[in-house]
């Protein structure tokens, strides 16, 4: 995901005038001759870091201290000392080969000479694989210098005074005092927010007003409409139908938990972890696997999707009717999604970017640069095709994804407003056409089941753009809940009745379906990946059963045959988050990224601290 992020410019975030301003080369020269012998360069030194400990447990990071380098200001004779920030990558010199991650705890005795020539250390100490990008195998190091120099004068000038082996190092972005700049986009965010902040203040007086103080209900039901008196009793008000399906509330926020905490622990993985390798070898865990089922999880969402734009048809309705009122099925999901997307958008291309600061801002800098160019696609719903290595927010994708399927089923759902053999036929055929779009890509980029084969094999970016959010390779789910929508649809009004033994086969069919995607997924993380067949059609084939478990656990709770799980489901306490479960979405993965982006210490992982993490992010995305 590092090298999906670097496909926007972070730099456009800052000041790079301030940057290009603030050199001067012989300013450079006077000011380190001055700090050679003075007291001065010891806050340079203190905030500068060290080799970093626990590289064998893949920790490749040592920030120094961030915030003390940009707060050096001196003055001295006719000279400004102030502090920049900087990082520099230093280069493993293994020969373009990294070892695999489970052998470096099978590591044998080895010499000091051994351990200095490092090519035929590592060749005769494990296996080895082809990796394709050497940032994965760098030391990074934040350094302090004087903000008039660059680090090449500075390592220059050290050379010269010490004599030390020249090292390689490859400069990477510096960082200044103020130099986060205030754009266009925090002009129209300020001003839509304050703007929204005065009309419901306004609404709401206006509403408190007319309730409280004429006791009377004001006619005038635009004046009221962003009363936050209202639209919290409306949030809280949950009535339901006959029509309703309540498991679906369980279903959706166990989800949506379920997706926050997979998008924690990936990023523990992504940000900087001070043990790799035991957060590695943790998720290979038996006990783990539930982790590595979190991106299968977000099919539960395309299933719901596809089995709500059938489910909510009106009865009996006619295609050519359908066809005459499709500017309403296209508007109604457009304008439903865009108030929670837009104020994301805004808030990811001004606000965010403000909050806080670090040696690892960058992260954030990428997307916040990304919403400021490229929030038209994200609005229109064409991201994942109109330059995809630019996304504005990085879940956002599986709107985009969502958004698409919903506009092109139409051409589906005209078939099963026709008749029953037109409706299983054009799902059948639809359904056959998404998994065969799966297993083309699937097979041609040799593209692993579960993430874990992707670290060794595969590059973030191309499996992001090429597979992950590309529209046909996630249909399959969507269209099993267009199925279990068209059951549930046709039996909406009379009810569905199945034999107990039917019952009894269907159920007992999920759970072994269940445990088989489980047990595979153990087995798939499992070191060292190699491309099968088998894996192959575990890939087509896993989302479609996902699809397909939960959609049973919806209509086996609808119609009476859910026991003890429809009742946990359909919990009052559910309908809340469910409720919020979009706007949960759109905004939790931006608090992960501040959280990470602003750190300034690698931390140190162990399952009791990541999931202190979870119990804290969880709730502060549902409120």
């Amino acid at each position: 995901m590092t090298s999906f992020l670097e496909s926007s410019n972070p730099f456009n975030a800052y000041n790079k005038q301030m940057y290009r301003d603030a050199l001067d080369f012989a300013e450079c020269e006077k000011q380190l001759h001055f700090l050679t012998d003075s007291s001065m360069v010891l806050p340079f030194i203190d905030a500068s870091a060290k080799m970093p400990s626990g590289i064998l447990k893949l920790n490749h990071i040592a920030y120094g201290d961030y915030f003390e380098c940009l707060n050096i200001n001196n003055q001295a004779e006719d000279m400004h000392i102030q502090g920049k920030y900087c990082y520099l990558s230093v280069p493993s010199i293994q020969n373009l080969t990294m070892p695999l991650l489970y052998k470096l705890m099978e590591m044998p005795n080895f010499s000091i000479a051994e351990l200095t020539n490092s090519e035929g250390f590592v060749s005769d100490l494990m296996e080895t694989i082809e990796i394709k990008d050497t940032s994965l195998i760098s030391v990074r190091l934040g350094m302090c210098i004087p903000k008039v120099c660059t680090l090449k004068q500075v390592g220059d000038y050290i050379t010269s005074l010490v004599r030390v082996p020249k090292v390689e190092y490859i400069e990477g972005a510096c960082r200044l005092p103020g130099d986060k700049m205030f754009t266009t986009s925090d002009y129209v965010a300020f001003g839509v927010f304050g703007m929204l902040f005065l009309l419901t203040f306004l609404s709401t007086s206006f509403d408190l007003y007319n309730r409280f103080i004429k006791k009377s209900r004001s006619k005038h039901v635009l004046l009221s409409s962003l009363s936050v008196y209202t639209n919290t009793k409306r949030l809280l008000n949950f009535e339901s139908s006959q029509f309703t399906i309540d498991c679906v509330d369980g279903i959706r926020s166990l989800s949506m938990l379920w997706v926050i905490y997979g998008h924690t622990y990936v990023f523990q993985i992504l940000s900087p972890a001070h043990n790799i390798l035991d957060l590695m070898q943790w998720t290979m865990l038996f006990t783990s696997t539930w982790i590595n089922t979190a991106p299968m999880v977000v099919d539960t969402f395309f299933m719901l999707s596809g089995l709500f734009c059938v489910y909510v048809l009106p009865n009996k309705m006619s295609p050519l009717r359908f066809i005459k009122s499709i500017h309403i099925f296209y508007s109604y999901r457009f304008l439903r999604t865009l108030p929670i997307l837009g104020t994301a958008v805004l808030l990811q291309a001004s606000i965010f970017h403000w909050i806080t600061d670090g040696p690892d801002w960058d992260r954030m800098a990428y997307c916040v640069e990304a919403c400021r160019t490229r929030w038209w696609a994200t609005l229109l719903h064409i991201q994942n095709y109109i330059r995809p290595a630019g996304v504005c927010l990085l879940q956002s994708w599986y709107l985009t994804v969502d958004t698409q399927l919903y506009f092109v089923s139409p051409f589906v759902i005209i078939f099963l407003l026709i008749s029953s053999t037109a409706a299983w036929c054009a799902l059948t055929i639809t359904f056959i056409a998404s998994l065969a779009a799966l297993a083309y890509y699937a097979a041609y980029y040799e593209y692993p089941s579960v993430l874990n084969g992707l670290w060794q094999t595969q590059n973030f970016a191309d499996y992001y753009i090429n597979f992950y959010m590309n529209t046909p390779t996630r249909a399959s789910p969507f269209v099993v809940g267009m199925m279990f929508g068209y059951i549930l649809w046709v039996h909406r009004e009379k009810g569905l009745q199945l034999s107990k033994k039917f019952v009894t086969i269907c159920w007992t069919i999920s759970f072994v379906a269940l445990a088989y995607l489980y047990l595979t997924i153990y087995m798939m993380v499992q070191l060292p990946y190699k491309f099968t067949y088998y894996d192959l059609f575990f890939n087509v084939v896993m989302r479609a059963i996902w699809a397909a478990i939960v959609g049973w656990i919806v209509l086996a709770c609808k119609h009476g045959y859910g026991g003890l799980l429809n009742w946990f489901l359909s919990l009052p306490m559910w309908k809340l988050p469910s409720r919020v479960s979009y706007g949960v979405y759109m905004i939790h993965l931006q608090v992960i990224l501040i959280s990470t982006s602003g750190a300034v210490q690698t931390r140190y992982f162990t399952e009791m601290n990541t999931a202190r993490r979870k119990g804290v992010l969880g709730p502060m995305m549902i409120v």
